[in-house]
């Protein structure tokens, strides 16, 4: 019952949002960490990559902003509420030419998507991913303490179903993107794992065709 109202929150972006930040303290914490992690560039390129109902965009100059997500909703309400770029599009397909960002976000993305798919989204970005480019990473981690009840029960009812452990997410970045830094923290009840990043010294093309040629 309780995943099912979940799964109907989810459809509507504005009480989406409400909900989300009850559990979340208003996102005081991600907020904080994007600010300290990924600050805004003067004339800089930010992708947010599965923006939501683009509540993050805010922290960002809107001119260099572009918001990404397959959910039409969460898209048209950005687009309603929020300054910046917003498009429907799928993270695992990203439609831009190479070395086009300076900064990409991912935040509460890859625990919803098994491992091909979340390489599928790195490869992506670290094409899009300008040489110079910087990352931040934010994804659920199992919750730590047994006397966070709620942050279990968000957990059990969430339908992010490849929640994974620091050591595991470090897995998944390893050969797309170069780890600078990492930090656990909490967002209200939820458990964090943050990763920042920078792009590999080589250009996005030889990375494709070094990996490419790693699986033959």
């Amino acid at each position: 019952m309780l995943q099912f109202l979940i799964e109907k929150l989810s459809n509507h972006p504005g009480l989406f949002l409400f909900c989300r930040g009850v559990f979340e303290a208003n996102f005081r914490a991600i907020r904080r960490t994007i600010r300290e992690q990924l600050p805004a560039q003067p004339g800089g390129r930010v992708l947010d990559v599965a923006c939501g109902p683009g509540a993050f965009s805010e922290l960002f100059p809107a001119e260099g902003y572009v918001g990404v997500d397959m959910n039409e909703r969460y898209i048209r309400y950005a687009q309603r509420h929020y300054p910046g770029t917003f498009q429907i599009m799928d993270a695992r397909k990203l439609h831009f030419d190479d070395d086009t960002f300076d900064d990409v976000l991912v935040y509460g993305l890859l625990h919803h998507l098994d491992d091909a798919d979340a390489r599928a989204v790195l490869e992506g970005i670290s094409r899009v991913l300008k040489p110079s480019g910087r990352v931040l990473i934010i994804e659920d981690i199992p919750t730590e303490s047994r006397l966070n009840l709620i942050g279990h029960l968000l957990h059990r009812i969430e339908n992010g179903h490849f929640i994974r452990t620091a050591e595991e997410y470090r897995g998944l970045l390893d050969g797309y993107l170069r780890q600078q830094g990492e930090q656990f923290f909490r967002s209200g009840f939820c458990d964090y794992y943050m990763a920042s990043l920078t792009a590999r010294q080589e250009t996005a093309s030889a990375a494709t065709a070094a990996r490419a040629q790693q699986a033959t």
